[in-house]
């Protein structure tokens, strides 16, 4: 029997090195005591050089068991001793450099993906609509789902865009107690959320100085590196979403009547340079509330800054999709310009404002809310300004004819 001790002392310096020795088919004969290798995993990390000649051999190569986090270094020679051939092989342990080297590649590819991510979302920053980060989301999170919840006032919004989606979608959340339910929840861990299956993580929460409020949640894949990993993203997107929120606010108050909550004549006239000349079909709601001067002489200003509320609600109502605007022009002077509508639409959306209208006052028993109203619609090509001033005419034909009814005189205010 081979003496292997004598051989390694014969042909090596060192021995203090962990060594294996095997016959010219690279089969195990021997393995130092520190090593500890079975024949079939030998087999898997050595096969590809199993063509190599044995004549003369002296190479170097690497072997990686990623599982349990070893890496060695090589060194193959080819002996011979007492007429029997032999390869001894050289094993040095190399697992803390190469697990050092692969933490750095790591945090380069993690920094690598977060650079990317940053950029993305410098891309959005000035978009009008804060959920423009949920697709960056779930692409840099390989998520296949992300939720944002947003309290702006008392209104709870839930926002949802999943793999596949084309956008966001949305949806009121009438009944939920917002600060109940992420009172005890802490980042970077899982919950449970209304309507989904699942556990999700609690990616971010927080709140602006105005009082809005906000939660996100991902299902995020497992990941031996996910905890790391997320852990660098979570200020990043809890500083889009709060600066996203600000910014809205400020959006906000340049376009909408602090009274009211329509859009303003600013906004009124940013959208009538722009968008409501390019409709197909384009209906100009021009009104006006009616009795606005009695009612502040008689009742008090308060009671004409309620009336003008529910005004304003009622065009609220009627105003809700996305190609139909309310504005406070100024006073009691109201418009609404619904896009894309022709004469059938436009009835659909008046009696939808007549119908709150009523509802309205019904509720309100100290006030009515009476509004006179012109309508006048056009087709492309139309004159936006001879339509706007047709729809003024027949406003104060209809207010006229609303004070004759009553018994009023119709120049009274």
């Amino acid at each position: 029997m081979a003496n292997y001790d004598r051989i390694l002392q014969r042909f090596f310096r060192t021995t203090d090195s962990n060594y294996v020795i095997t016959d010219a088919a690279w089969k195990i004969l021997y393995t130092s005591d520190a090593i500890k290798i079975d024949d079939e995993q030998w087999f898997r990390w050595t096969r590809m050089n199993h063509d190599e000649s044995e004549d003369g051999l002296d190479m170097e190569w690497e072997i990686a068991d990623k599982n349990n986090g070893l890496y060695y270094k090589i060194r193959s020679k080819a002996i011979e001793d007492e007429g029997e051939n032999y390869i001894v092989h050289r094993l040095i342990d190399v697992s803390d450099y190469a697990n050092i080297f692969q933490d750095l590649s790591s945090y380069s590819r993690m920094w690598r993906t977060m650079t990317m991510c940053q950029r993305d979302l410098m891309n959005i920053l000035t978009d009008d609509k804060i959920t423009g980060c949920l697709p960056i989301v779930v692409k840099h999170l390989q998520s296949e789902c992300a939720v944002l919840f947003i309290r702006r006032s008392e209104k709870i919004t839930r926002y949802m865009y999943a793999q596949g989606y084309e956008k966001p979608l949305h949806k009121v959340m009438p009944d939920m107690d917002f600060i109940e339910f992420v009172a005890d929840q802490d980042e970077g861990a899982e919950y449970t959320i209304p309507d989904f299956r699942g556990e999700f993580m609690c990616f971010a929460k927080g709140s602006i100085i105005s009082g809005d409020a906000y939660a996100l949640y991902v299902n995020v894949p497992k990941d031996d590196n996910a905890d790391r990993m997320f852990k660098m993203y979570f200020n990043m997107f809890k500083m889009y979403l709060e600066n996203a929120l600000l910014r809205e606010k400020i959006v906000y108050a340049s376009e909408h009547d602090h009274l009211t909550g329509l859009y303003n004549k600013a906004k009124y006239s940013q959208l009538m340079s722009s968008r409501f000349r390019t409709c197909k079909d384009i209906t100009v709601f021009n009104l006006d509330v009616n009795y606005l001067k009695r009612i502040n002489d008689t009742m008090g200003h308060e009671a004409g800054n309620t009336l003008l509320r529910m005004a304003a609600k009622s065009l609220e109502a009627a105003s809700n999709d996305e190609n139909t605007f309310a504005f406070r022009m100024g006073g009691d002077e109201f418009m609404m310009i619904a896009c894309e509508a022709d004469e059938a639409k436009a009835k659909e959306i008046e009696a939808k404002w007549r119908e709150a209208l009523a509802k309205i006052n019904e509720e309100q028993n100290d006030i009515e809310c009476v509004i006179a109203c012109g309508i006048k619609t056009g087709t492309a090509p139309y004159d936006i300004d001879a339509i706007l001033e047709e729809a003024d005419k027949l406003m104060y034909a209809d207010k006229r004819a609303i004070k004759i009814s009553r018994g009023d005189n119709p120049d009274a205010r």
